[in-house]
């Protein structure tokens, strides 16, 4: 029903663009045309530099995008404008819960400037820090009011030295309309084949009020659920991609011990349950291989509203007061999942064969021995154990719970607020003093349906149930758990009828929701800033003008806040194996917690401090050779010290249409509270030694040596500004580098587990249980035994977060804007391209132990290892007509095809029962060719757009790689072609 009403809704977010207000005047001025088209030379760019007036073909390589020039591209996200900037790595946005890196992030957005890791790129908004995601150092750009902005500057450099910890890579600067008049109403809706569309509405009022503006404004944007049996290319079976198939399944693989009462033996036989191919599964020899992937969704159902306000007053001659407000929420309220994850243990310990047993009396049993042909108990033949060797509950039966798609379903809802504000004061001289203080908070509510162990093996007994009582199984509001196929009557997602379904033998969803239950965190943090900065000329006359400065100081508080979503997710509650106990406090188990898959969670409480001090200055030697330093000093306290860097530049007009540039500097990254705390969170990853199967990442805090760290950037390019008659071209080249030092990273989990099981890919080999390395891996019942323990007993992997190895990246970028006009026309074409040269990371060491050699990521997918992707090209183009009242434009965006680094050396590479795949390999390039298209029109006063756009017109289909979905959703587009219409109106 919520589905059909926000359908509804959405269809008729166009017509909020027909409204009309009479009697308030539009009084906004035309935005400039950027990003890809060269903005005008005059321009004011105030990213990279506090000394005011700064133009954009400084020494900095920064690039502006303007509100106008995202519109005409068709973008209506900040995920979809970042996922198209060529020097962005991998980001957050799309659904993808089978990476570490996405775990836990739902309905987060990302900027990752030149791969190096989001918590890298520095995020503003208006020249202030915003709003992070709680715990994660990253800022969340979903939560962007969209409607609101005028401009966003990129700076393609390190930054440290001007703006302190995190603007390694560099720094994105989204400012808003501090000067609008008048209304603006915008609604439009995305046609995407499968799902209910997207859409969005929103309106901004600005009001002079005599020296003062106000500006206000609100948004709101749906996604609707996109599955991922909507794209055939997904699902391409398990002899092509077995990376999205599990040995854990219902219907299962069950050994069943009968007593012989004549000659006393047990008689154990082993069988598979029926239905696995009648169900879409894939049933190798006697193991029923599961796919989870079509329970789960490429774009998850998700609603985002924003309200924003800004308020700029002239109080005197000499005194300008600003402010500006956002609120923010991002609500997903149905997050799909498998329809339960597999046990990597149960009430017994760590393992995932044999974790659990059923009784005998257990009314699924009796159907399950017919069906499979295996005599019933008898008195002189008594079934004593049925023990669920390979298992996974519900399977391909579904979620009860979830009647449409069986899937398990979770939920994320982010919430924030922020406000900041400040005095500039004219000093007299053109000096001028800024103060700002800036307030935000930001919550977030994750969880995912978690099965705890003790729960599932009392209710297979006949004890489940929330209102269990008494010793009799079956009895007292208790109940029995059916674990076999025969107890749904089909495949929901795949609308598959299961023949062996006997009706009666269901399991409730009462029995469901006691044996499942939510598992995550409530996260929440603090941040106030100061800010306080003196700048303006030094009195001191140069050839091309005074000599300019800024001094300032900066003050940052964090506070940072986590707690279990409840008991049964809480280490200090429920540590151990079996809920409610605590005898396994001071063991090598305690933290395992009670779920068969998830990890649990500490509550924590967190605080950080940080001082800085820090000065710039900025000489026109000549009117064509200009000359910039800057200067930093930021002190986080004990145990992290502080850090000095600084940062020179210069820009050389070697004649009017050749500018040269360059700059070289340090910058630095402190760790961010969470990492220094003495506290782990689990993940999930799909280890190459076992197999591809998931298994449990812990990853713990390092409260005692983890340090900083720091970069070196340098970069060097040049301008062309050339007419060409009536035309006029511009071009830039830039060379760039960093080289990160002591880098803050986790230590390699799936290469740990890998050098200990003597680098396999199948999971069937055995390990070595002599590794110095085998104490960070729990193996199955706890134990290594050597020659017996293969690379699928690995239940749980432990990393920590560790100064890393140094890594080297260099590159090239690219950009080309040409504007020729013909007559009242105008057309422009040109492009943004990266040409990545290296990406150089020295050999990682764990104990001493070289557990990952040194490795160039360039050209590879690096699924699981740092970077994640690297392509050696990626690419942006766009033609562009202007004609009175229309606009056209047509783009694309290349991105080069990787090599999947678990190949190297290694033929075949993967394998299954059904011989060798390539699938992924060698992921190809992807290209998309996208067309939009504006259309001005006066009506009646009011100034209305007519926009509509054609994305990925050819529907090319995403990169192959052997991931669970597919293609690697950090850089890929599984949408395909989409349409999108909307409309705007201004009065």
């Amino acid at each position: 029903m919520r589905n059909r009403l926000n359908a509804t809704i959405g269809r008729t977010a166009l017509c909020v663009g027909l409204l009309a207000c009479p009697g308030v005047a539009f009084a906004q001025a035309e935005a400039e045309q950027a990003g890809a088209e060269e903005p005008a030379t005059n321009t004011i760019v105030v990213t990279g530099s506090l000394i005011r007036g700064t133009p954009e073909d400084a020494a900095l390589p920064v690039d502006v995008f303007t509100a106008d020039d995202l519109r005409k591209q068709g973008v209506d996200s900040p995920l979809e404008f970042i996922k198209d900037l060529p020097s962005v790595g991998a980001v957050l946005g799309d659904s993808n819960q089978f990476s570490t890196d996405a775990q836990g992030f739902q309905g987060v957005g990302s900027i990752n400037l030149r791969g190096l890791g989001a918590t890298r790129t520095l995020v503003l908004m208006n020249g202030k820090r915003t709003i992070l995601t709680p715990g994660a150092g990253f800022v969340d750009t979903q939560l962007i009011p969209l409607f609101a902005l005028e401009r966003v500057e990129i700076l393609k450099d390190g930054a440290g030295s001007t703006y302190g910890s995190d603007a390694i890579a560099g720094v994105a600067n989204f400012i808003t309309r501090s000067r609008f008049t008048g209304v603006e109403l915008q609604g439009d809706y995305n046609f995407v084949d499968g799902s209910d569309g997207n859409y969005s509405m929103s309106a901004l009022a600005g009001f002079e009020l005599g020296d003062a503006n106000l500006v206000v404004g609100a948004g709101w944007q749906h996604r609707s659920e996109l599955a991922t049996t909507a794209r055939d290319y997904i699902n391409v079976g398990y002899a092509t991609n077995p990376s999205a198939y599990s040995a854990l399944s219902t219907p299962g693989l069950v050994a069943v011990s009968y007593f012989d009462t004549a000659t006393g033996n047990v008689d154990t036989q082993v069988r598979p349950d029926r239905g696995c191919n009648d169900l879409g599964g894939f049933q190798d020899g006697a193991l029923c291989r599961f796919t989870y992937v079509p329970f789960d969704n490429l774009v998850e159902d998700e609603d985002r509203y924003q309200v924003f306000a800004q308020f700029t007053a002239q109080l005197s001659d000499t005194v300008t007061f600003q402010t500006d407000a956002l609120w923010a929420k991002s609500d997903l309220e149905s997050l799909n999942y498998s329809p339960a994850f597999p046990p990597t243990q149960g009430p017994n310990g760590s393992g995932f064969q044999s974790a659990f047993t059923t009784s005998p009396s257990n009314p699924g049993v009796s159907a399950f021995l017919d069906q499979v042909g295996l005599p019933q108990s008898s008195p002189t033949n008594p079934i004593v154990r049925v023990t669920n060797v390979l298992f996974r509950p519900f399977g391909y039966l579904g979620n009860p719970l979830d009647p449409d798609r069986g899937a398990g379903t979770g939920g994320a809802k982010n919430e924030a607020w922020r406000i900041t504000g400040g005095f500039d004061f004219e000093l007299g001289n053109d000096l001028v003093f800024e103060i700002d203080g800036t307030f935000w908070e930001s919550k977030r509510e994750a969880f995912a349906p978690g099965i705890i162990g003790s729960r599932l093996q009392a209710a297979l007994n006949g004890f489940g149930g929330a209102n269990c009582t008494g010793t009799t199984p079956g009895a007292n509001g208790c109940v029995y758990f059916n674990p076999f196929v025969n107890a749904g009557p089909g495949n929901p997602t795949l609308d598959i009828s299961n023949p062996f379904y006997v009706p009666g033998a269901e399991n409730s969803e009462d029995l469901v929701r006691w044996l499942q239950v939510r598992n995550g965190t409530v996260e929440e943090e603090i941040q106030v800033v100061f800010d306080a900065v003196l700048s303006g000329p030094t009195g001191v006359e140069l050839g091309g003008g005074p000599l300019a400065f800024a001094v300032g100081a900066q003050y940052r508080k964090n506070d940072y806040r986590t707690d279990p979503i409840n008991d049964e997710s809480n280490l200090d509650i429920n540590p151990c194996f079996i809920e409610g106990d605590q005898s396994c406090v001071g063991t090598t188990t305690e933290g395992v917690g009670p779920f068969i898959f998830l990890g649990g969670f500490r509550p924590a409480r967190l605080s950080q401090d940080v001082y800085a001090l820090f000065a710039e200055v900025n000489a026109p030697v000549t009117d064509r050779l200009e000359l910039a330093g800057a200067i930093r000093f930021e002190d986080y306290g004990s145990p992290i010290g502080s850090t000095i860097n600084p940062k020179g530049s210069i820009r050389f007009e070697a004649t009017d249409w050749l500018t040269l540039r360059g700059s070289l500097g340090t910058t630095f990254r402190g760790p961010l509270a969470v990492n220094v705390a003495p506290n782990s969170v689990t993940q999930l990853q799909g280890f190459t030694a076992a197999g591809g199967n998931y298994k449990s990442l812990d990853v713990f805090g390092n409260p005692t040596d983890l340090g900083p760290e720091t970069a070196l950037t340098y970069n060097a390019g040049v301008i062309f500004n050339v007419p060409l008659g009536a035309a006029n071209m511009t071009f830039s080249a830039d060379y760039w580098a960093i080289n990160l030092k002591d880098r803050i990273t986790t230590t390699p989990g799936d290469a740990i587990a890998s050098l200990v099981a003597n680098g396999q890919t199948t999971g069937n080999d055995p390990v070595d249980c002599s590794s110095p390395l085998a104490g960070l891996i729990t193996f199955s019942n706890n134990v290594c035994v050597q020659g017996t323990t293969t690379g699928l007993d690995i239940s749980r992997v432990r990393t920590d977060f560790v100064n890393g190895p140094d890594v080297d990246i260099s590159g090239l970028d690219f950009a080309l804007n040409v504007d020729v006009p013909f007559g009242e026309a105008m057309f422009s074409f040109g492009g943004n391209a990266v040409y990545n040269l290296g990406y150089e990371f020295d050999d990682f060491e764990v104990q001493g132990i070289v557990v990952q050699e040194s490795y160039d990521a360039v050209g590879f997918g690096n699924y699981f290892r740092d970077p994640n992707t690297v392509p050696e090209w990626r690419a942006n183009g766009y033609a562009n007509l202007n004609w009175d009242m229309l606009n056209v434009r047509y783009s694309v965006t290349h991105i080069d095809g990787v090599f999947d680094d678990r190949c190297i050396n290694r033929d075949p590479c993967f394998q299954t029962s059904q011989g060798p795949t390539d699938f992924g390999i060698e992921s190809g390039s992807y290209t998309q060719h996208d067309i939009a298209v504006t259309l001005q029109l006066d009506l009646a006063g009011a100034e209305v757009e007519l926009q509509g756009a054609i994305e990925n017109f050819t529907d090319a289909e995403p990169a192959e790689a052997q991931l669970p979905l597919g293609y690697n959703p950090f850089i890929g587009n599984a949408i395909g072609r989409n349409y999108r219409i909307g409309l705007r109106t201004r009065f």
